[in-house]
């Protein structure tokens, strides 16, 4: 499904009906494998356990929440993640 006529193909969304199991059917089955994929290969951002460094001062923070206070704090807006 496109929101407009013309609109960029990566605003297109697929639509899957949902049954009374609240299941999307045998597409779910792939779905639930390559999100289990991706996390398997970490390929993706776990925002509120993720490790960042304060480009300015240096302190380390673990988390969006923690990066948000520090940068609320001491007006520090640049942030770099570090594992």
């Amino acid at each position: 499904m496109s929101p407009f006529e013309g609109a960029p193909e990566e605003f297109d969304q697929t639509i899957f009906p949902v049954d009374h199991k609240w299941s999307i059917g045998p597409v779910e089955g792939l779905a639930l494998n390559f999100v289990k994929d991706e996390k398997r290969k970490r390929s993706y951002t776990d925002t509120a356990n993720f490790t960042l460094r304060c480009g300015v001062c240096q302190i380390g923070v673990i988390g969006q929440k923690e990066a948000v206070e520090h940068a609320q704090a001491t007006g520090h807006v640049n942030f770099q993640e570090y594992k």
